[in-house]
């Protein structure tokens, strides 16, 4: 089985890869301070690949990416692939533990892992090419409210995605016009997952932050559940302490939501967020 994570960056998406890294998913041996899978990072998080790459080219980084992780493995070419990749990629730069990675891949020998995934939150933005791609792919997308996204001092997926959904900026925006452009990107950004999510059925799971953190027990075993992991008590109970409320949470109460339009806040209490 292979399990994917994604969301809007700051969604909260690092306390449930933790979870699944202490049940004993392999998540990668490259891996920052929020569990992002950093090989994801360098093959994908690139929107000038994005913009003109062939299904072809998505599937060759697909492949490699799939070597790294389900078989420790890398021949010389798929090597080349991944370095000219993130070499080629202007939203990261920091290769030096990629060259070890690499390093380590040459000289080990295989080992095929039948259990194993990423936490990324580009990962929604190639949805659809990941689950044609991937058998008995498992897929866990987590929705944070949309009012605290609005407000986030993370607006990186906007300026490199927004284009996706005809949103752009000009750099002389407002911050209440950022905050509403903020919103809206997580509107249509979680529009387009829902309705990609129609193609995934089983293999889809949606989560919403603000019940992970109200109510880590039941939404911990509904993650546990979906991906049929069994796990004993005492690692259970554990598991449960994981999720927790951040300073952040709630933050839009202490801002001026009446920049927004009803449209976007009906959906936001669509979405099953009190506002």
């Amino acid at each position: 089985m292979i399990i994917a994570i994604g969301a809007l960056g700051g969604s909260g998406t690092r306390a449930i890869a933790e979870v699944l890294i202490q049940s004993g998913v392999y998540f990668g041996d490259d891996l920052n301070s929020p569990n992002d899978n950093l090989i994801f990072t360098r093959l994908f998080k690139d929107p000038t690949f994005y913009k003109n790459a062939s299904q072809h080219e998505i599937n060759k980084r697909l492949f490699v990416f799939r070597e790294y992780m389900g078989k420790n493995r890398l021949s010389f070419h798929n090597a080349g692939v991944l370095l000219r990749a993130s070499l080629a990629n202007q939203m990261y730069k920091n290769n030096k533990k990629l060259f070890l990675g690499i390093m380590r891949r040459w000289l080990s020998a295989p080992k095929k892992r039948e259990l194993w995934g990423w936490k990324e939150p580009n990962t929604q933005i190639f949805l659809n090419e990941i689950y044609d791609y991937f058998d008995s792919l498992k897929y866990i997308h987590i929705v944070r409210h949309g009012l605290d996204m609005a407000f986030s001092n993370n607006k990186q997926q906007l300026v490199n995605w927004g284009f996706k959904y005809n949103i752009s900026l000009n750099g002389n925006e407002t911050t209440d016009e950022i905050s509403y452009l903020q919103l809206e990107y997580w509107i249509r950004s979680t529009e387009d997952v829902l309705k990609k999510a129609k193609n995934l059925g089983n293999s889809f799971l949606l989560i919403n932050h603000s019940k992970f953190c109200d109510h880590p027990e039941k939404e911990v075993d509904r993650i546990l559940e979906f991906l049929n992991l069994k796990i004993e008590h005492t690692k259970l109970m554990q598991l449960y302490k994981i999720p927790k409320k951040t300073s952040t949470v709630g933050r839009f109460k202490k801002q001026n939501i009446a920049i927004f339009d009803k449209r976007q806040i009906d959906f936001v209490r669509q979405m099953g967020f009190e506002v």
